[in-house]
């Protein structure tokens, strides 16, 4: 097997996303120089990862056709959560072990769901507004209509980690949280222990006041937020979507935003919209132009920390198949892969601990 410091590894997204300083750090201490590429297109991907023995990877996409070109590849390692973008499937078929780094950016998420729920609670955007215009009796006049968090329903669509964190920071201010997932028979020790009524999707929908997504995009999901469901949401109910655009029918989520069926929506992520793309552009659908849109450019999961914790653990990833083990089994995306090149269990003490300084 090739020593780790001759190992080929492509790095994609070089120039969008540039390899951190922490990444860096810890990539020359254990002997790895990532070729450092800038490609969207398969067919500019193709050329640079053939001979790659790993890929890592941040928002490009990898489809069949850019899984079949990995000649040698035992490792594409996502840095993030999300593999939406990758044919993990086809990975799989041919041996190639996908890992991620899940909840590296939880605090994250939740901090950004839970400031969005507060801006519209306490219509910023809209008060804001206001004050720029001058017109501030109109602005008094309005805010006689706010109504406390105390009296307002959450609903979390999704229960994992993310959900339970934008929890544990509403019910400080009394919001009274409901949550739904795919089976509801299943139980969960979270919610009992936190208060949170497990309800059917439906229902959710009809009682929540602010609904949030925290699901992954996969084949069951994907358009889950229909236009019949969407309207299901009570009048003047926000929806707060930091997860995936293609969750949400997003033409009928800006028709409802537009007639006021939807008091607004926090939007984090697209699918309608291209924010990874190769040129920027200033967005033009209504998604984005109605007055009650907060919306942010797929940017909840960014911090200094988060940006650490994801380097930490692609890295350690990285480092674990090409030492010849499996990576850590909470990061191993397709585990019932069979690796073209055998690997033995993961092994903790082949990845350094990084200092301070990292």
């Amino acid at each position: 097997m090739q020593e780790i410091s001759g190992a080929r590894v492509v790095r994609l997204n070089a120039e969008m996303f540039p390899v951190a300083a922490t990444e860096r750090r810890l990539l020359e201490r254990h002997g790895v120089t990532p070729v450092e590429v800038e490609a969207a297109r398969p067919e500019a991907i193709i050329p640079h990862v053939q001979a790659a023995d790993a890929v890592c990877v941040i928002s490009a996409s990898l489809p069949r056709s850019v899984i079949d070109s990995l000649d040698q590849c035992r490792l594409i390692s996502r840095l993030g959560n999300g593999t939406d973008k990758i044919d993990v499937a086809r990975a799989t078929e041919r041996g190639i072990v996908v890992a991620n780094v899940p909840d590296f950016c939880t605090a994250e998420m939740a901090d950004h769901v839970l400031a969005l729920i507060l801006s519209f609670a306490r219509e910023i955007p809209r008060m804001a507004r206001h004050m720029r215009a001058g017109t501030f009796g109109r602005a008094r006049a309005e805010s006689l209509a706010l109504r406390g968090l105390s009296s307002r329903t959450l609903g979390l669509i999704g229960w994992g980690a993310s959900a339970i964190a934008v929890t544990r920071r509403a019910l400080p201010f009394g919001m009274k949280v409901i949550a739904t997932r795919r089976d509801l028979s299943r139980p969960s020790p979270e919610a009992d222990a936190l208060g949170v009524d497990m309800v059917g999707l439906d229902e959710l929908l009809e009682r929540a006041d602010f609904v949030s997504l925290h699901l992954p995009l996969t084949p069951q999901t994907r358009g889950l937020l229909g236009r019949e469901r969407l309207a299901r949401m009570q009048r003047g109910a926000y929806l707060i979507n930091a997860a995936r655009g293609e969750i949400v029918d997003e033409d009928a989520l800006a028709e409802l935003l537009h007639s006021g069926h939807l008091g607004g929506a926090g939007i984090d992520t697209f699918g309608v919209i291209e924010i990874f793309g190769e040129t920027e552009a200033v967005p033009t659908h209504p998604l984005v132009t109605a007055d009650n849109v907060i919306a942010t450019p797929h940017v909840s999961a960014l911090s200094v920390d988060s940006t650490r914790a994801v380097a930490v653990g692609s890295v350690g990833n990285l480092v674990s198949v090409l030492h010849g083990h499996m990576p850590h089994p909470d990061h191993i995306v397709n585990r019932g892969v069979v690796p073209r090149f055998p690997l033995k269990p993961h092994d903790a003490a082949l990845f350094a601990p990084i200092s301070a300084e990292d």
